[in-house]
């Protein structure tokens, strides 16, 4: 049973949650503190050192250490408002994301993608990026498209071995994107630049507009944004001569999509959804 509150380095903490790791997460007065089974926290305690150093737009951490048989970090607030919900309240509102909110959330992916082009330091390989979005797992769920899964897969890695690699957040998207920067690292893995970029776009594309699944798109990003987002992040491509966002957009949503369709046991209806599109746009 996870205590509902914890009082660590002079801050008061409530309990919001459990991540997939299960580690459990703790708000307090401007700082969030992460705690569970110790190498778990260890290992998201590199990356976020690993991302921090590298300059991604991540918190920085207050404190480290141990309590009884568990570790801990506390690390700095990026703000207490999602971009998913300040999108949702502009669609709810005006039926569209406001260009303020859509140039914000653009600027942290842009410090994100930029600062992968200029990491660039441990690259990327087949079989790390693969268990990263989680094609075995996928394949398992859906055996009768093992084949068509992992051939789809291979064809996209073919294509995306001409980008550079560097460290991926994993679940980049706007629930986990502030005008602070980006949190929940947990899913982090060494990729293709690009794949945070793509998939902070194309993620809400995999909940649908109808309120009789689990959960639904609570907006939607309209072509001109779409389209101003590539070419703001295919400049920063540019100056690194890696090809435009555009040219590996498919291949990079393909890997996203196997990542967002896998795991979702919990959740039938919107998992039924999510398998239906996947065979529908990339594997029939």
């Amino acid at each position: 049973m996870l205590e509902q509150r914890l009082f660590l380095d002079g801050i008061s903490f409530e309990l919001l949650g459990e991540q997939r790791s299960g580690a459990a997460v703790y708000r307090g007065e401007g700082a969030y503190l992460r705690i569970g089974e110790k190498s778990a926290i260890a290992r998201d305690l590199l990356q976020h050192r690993l991302m921090e150093e590298a300059q991604y737009p991540v918190a920085g951490i207050i404190s480290e250490g141990e309590l009884g048989h568990r570790g801990y970090f506390i690390e700095k607030s990026l703000g207490t408002r999602s971009f998913r919900a300040a999108f949702q309240e502009d669609c709810d509102e005006h039926s569209r994301i406001s260009h303020a909110n859509f140039n914000d959330f653009l600027h942290v992916i842009k410090k994100l993608h930029g600062a992968q082009l200029k990491s660039r330091a441990a690259g990327w390989n087949v079989q790390d990026f693969a268990a990263g979005v989680n094609v075995t797992k996928l394949s398992s769920e859906l055996p009768a498209y093992r084949e068509a899964v992992e051939g789809r897969f291979m064809q996209a890695v073919e294509q995306l071995k001409r980008l550079p690699g560097a460290l991926q957040h994993g679940d980049c998207n706007a629930a986990n994107t502030y005008r602070g920067g980006i949190i929940d690292l947990e899913d982090s893995f060494f990729g293709p630049v690009g794949y945070d970029a793509v998939s902070a776009l194309m993620s809400i594309e995999w909940s649908p507009e109808t309120r009789d699944h689990e959960f639904y798109a609570q907006y939607r990003f309209t072509p001109e944004q779409r389209a101003t987002y590539l070419k703001t992040l295919s400049v920063l491509n540019a100056k690194v001569k890696a090809p435009p966002l555009s040219t590996h957009f498919d291949d990079l949503a393909y890997c996203r999509a196997i990542w967002l369709c896998s795991g979702m046991h919990q959740w039938p209806r919107i998992q039924q959804w999510r398998f239906e599109k996947l065979i529908r746009e990339y594997l029939s």
